[in-house]
């Protein structure tokens, strides 16, 4: 008996032994499961940022969930500072805002000179500038363009009682006021004109009304605007050119940026379908400007 029961006992200490190395190994199992997923999820991570790091322009912006985008802040009415609350506003900022969300990020402004923008833009210092850039084929040599998002003409302006400036051609030996880098200043140039670069819109319809300089060149939305909101009396619209002006996103030329524009274009037509683009232009222009 006594023989027996030993034999149970050991018997029961085997199994004892047995059940408590079993529950030992599946602990460690566990544990080697549980750290192999944080090793995989870790390792899912690493590769999406890799892939982003890694990627083209889209990929990245998309990765940061940030778009930069360059404007002047000070070019009513597309782009310019509410006088009652100082924020940031105009159709090209609602128009970038609205590019951004349907990229599905978030457009941050970055506040500086026309000039600036561009540049910033071709280093690749911002994503995209939204200014009521237009199109030429010198600058088309240095970004590549979104399609075109709204339309307007250049417009030269003079003192109201100017009786000597009828078109372009009549700015030849004159000196114009203008916003440095801008195409206005360019069409000053190219007809004979000596231009005055100021930063902004204001500075040179000043320009204009104390005698500094006889003209200055911009676009007839802003000018209009102008004429509305200064009630200014003393300046006139003297000509205006025939050529329509395209207004589209400039981005830094090259491949890296083939999807990003692929995105903004649609963006921009679904805008144009669903009149979210129409919507923006008659809340600042009183008027569509998004059809030729």
């Amino acid at each position: 008996m006594r023989i027996k029961n030993i034999t149970v006992s050991l018997a029961a200490a085997a199994l004892a032994a047995g059940v408590l190395a079993g529950c030992g190994q599946s602990g460690t199992a566990g544990a080697s499961s549980t750290a192999a997923a944080s090793e995989s999820t870790a390792s899912a991570g690493e590769s999406t940022q890799e892939a982003a790091a890694s990627g083209d322009h889209l990929s990245r912006i998309k990765a940061a969930g940030v778009i930069t985008v360059a404007t002047e802040g000070d070019w009513a009415p597309f782009t310019y500072h509410d006088e009652a609350t100082n924020d940031l506003v105009g159709f090209d900022v609602e128009t970038a805002q609205e590019i951004a969300k349907r990229l599905g990020v978030t457009a941050e402004f970055k506040e500086g000179d026309f000039d600036g923008g561009l540049t910033g833009v071709s280093q690749g210092t911002f994503d995209m500038m939204a200014n009521g850039v237009d199109v030429t084929q010198e600058r088309s040599q240095t970004f590549d363009f979104t399609d075109p998002y709204a339309y307007d003409h250049a417009v030269i302006v003079t003192k109201a009682d100017n009786d000597t400036i009828h078109s372009f051609a009549d700015l030849k030996g004159l000196t114009t006021a203008n916003s440095v880098g801008s195409t206005y200043a360019e069409m000053g140039s190219e007809n004979g004109a000596n231009v005055t670069n100021v930063p902004t819109l204001a500075e040179t319809m000043e320009l204009v009304l104390n005698g500094t300089a006889d003209a200055t060149i911009n676009a007839n939305t802003s000018v209009q605007d102008y004429f509305k909101t200064s009630g200014t009396e003393e300046l006139k619209v003297a000509a205006t050119d025939d050529q329509v002006t395209e207004y589209a996103i400039p981005l830094k030329k090259g491949s890296d940026n083939d999807s990003l524009r692929e995105a903004i274009n649609k963006a921009i037509a679904q805008m144009k379908e669903d009149g979210t683009l129409t919507k923006i232009s008659e809340k600042y222009f009183g008027s569509d400007i998004t059809k030729e």
